[in-house]
Order: structure tokens, then sequence, then C-alpha cells
């Protein structure tokens, strides 16, 4: 069952409308369910909303697997380059904010701090009150600068994001802060950290295929020793879309749930 609503982003002085997807027996069950938040949320669950137009397939997953768990699916920032600047935990310098506009003078990322804030200390609350949810058993997911935000949001918050899936994630954007951020960090809340990437991310360039490729074994390198259950995959062949992602949905909720 979905239900739809719109939420304020106070700090971004902004709204979403959010698509909250529950089990069918939530009405008359005592269960309490684990809660996973969707970036790009409007590619999660039907292919006719999809930027593609295929979706990741989530609904079909949980019905396949009778996996019970709320799902809140987040739609990005379509106006503008307000999808990087909220997916950006850090602004982008102006060179690779160029390659991505091919518009001088535009700067892109420096949001996603305060949208992380946002998810964190307004979002998650109202969620856990709401609902009859694991407050503690919270997971994110999101793929390219998704990705990035995603594992933002984990390795900045490890005690409220225990699991976290980043696909594709655009990593070589901000190397030099990911790894002061997780200087000093106690990992021990994680109980998953996936993430991912394929051969050809570069949607045709490869000079950026290599950075997806260098930046993404970086960070395994930082935390492979950090996290306890921390998974990593290479998929040789695969391109950056979400056709590609789908097919991976099963192996980071079997990371997240395989106990369930």
């Amino acid at each position: 069952m979905f239900l739809t609503m719109t939420f304020p982003m106070k700090k971004l002085h902004r709204n979403r409308d959010i698509t909250i997807y529950v089990p069918d027996d939530y009405y008359y069950s005592d269960k309490r369910y684990p809660v996973l938040y969707i970036q790009d949320g409007q590619n999660a669950f039907f292919d006719h909303q999809s930027y593609s137009g295929v979706s990741w397939g989530f609904l079909e997953f949980v019905k396949k697997y009778d996996l019970d768990i709320i799902m809140v699916a987040i739609p990005c920032n379509f106006e503008g380059f307000k999808r990087m600047d909220e997916y950006g935990p850090w602004v982008i310098s102006e060179e690779l904010s160029y390659e991505e506009t091919k518009e001088e003078g535009v700067i892109l990322g420096g949001e996603g701090i305060a949208y992380v804030e946002w998810m964190v200390h307004e979002l998650k609350p109202y969620i856990d009150k709401r609902f009859p949810t694991i407050v503690e058993d919270c997971g994110i997911v999101g793929s390219s600068m998704g990705g990035v935000i995603s594992a933002y949001a984990s390795l900045a918050y490890p005690e409220v994001f225990r699991k976290c899936a980043a696909l594709s994630t655009a990593f070589w954007f901000y190397m030099d802060e990911f790894e002061e951020l997780v200087q000093g960090k106690d990992y021990s809340y994680i109980d998953c950290f996936y993430f991912d990437l394929g051969e050809f991310e570069g949607c045709g360039n490869s000079i950026i295929d290599r950075w997806y490729i260098e930046t993404n074994d970086m960070i395994y390198n930082m935390l492979e020793n950090r996290i306890e259950n921390i998974v990593y995959h290479y998929f040789e062949g695969a391109c950056h879309n979400e056709s590609e992602w789908r097919k991976r949905v099963p192996l980071f909720m079997e990371c997240f749930y395989k106990e369930e």
C-alpha cells in the first residue's frame, strides 16, 4: 500500500512530495518494521515514473520475498541543477562543476549536509512517530549522486543509517572531503555498507570511467578495516543506468535483510 505526502524541508526552504510504502498488513498487524530511505525515489517503484522508463523494482522485490519493510521514496529535485546541489554535501570545484554543466560560473553542490540533516532531524522522526518502525533499523540507498548522499549520510550518521547501499557512486567529486569525514569515526553501528560500480560509468567518457573506478577503490581501501560488514562489487561491461541498478537490488537487500 502506498501513501503520499508533502513534507516541508525547513532549512532548504522548499517542500518535497514523498511516497511511502507500507506492508499490506500494516493496519491490522502489531508488527514493527525496518525503514529504507530511497533517494531518486521517482525511480523506486513504477516504470512509468522512472527517469529512464525502468524502475528499480522495489515493489516486485518485497512482494516476491514477502519482505515486511517500510520504504520512504524521496524524489530528487528536478529544478535546474538542484539535484546536484541537494545530493552534494560539499560544493564541487569550479572545474568539475563545468564538467557537469558546461556553463561558466555555475558551482554545484553544497546543500547535501542540510538535506541529510533534514532526513535525520525532521523526516525520520516524523516517520518513526507516525508509523510502527524499528527506530534503529534504518537504511538508505541511492545511485550516482544519490549514492554520494547515501554514503555521506551513513558515514556521517552511522548510528542513524546503519544500512547503506551506494550504487555507481560519483565519489570522484569529493574524495578529499570523504577522506576527512571518515577520520576518527566509529563505524561499529553499521550493519552493512554496500557499494558497487560498473565498468562504464562515464556514459561514454573513458576518463570518467577511470575516475569512478579509482575513487571507489580508494573508498574501499579507506573503509575495509573500519566497517565489519562491507560489500564491494565491480561489474564488467555494466553502464550507468536504472536497468543496471535494478539488477543489483537483490544483492544489497539480501545484505540488509537476510535475517528478517
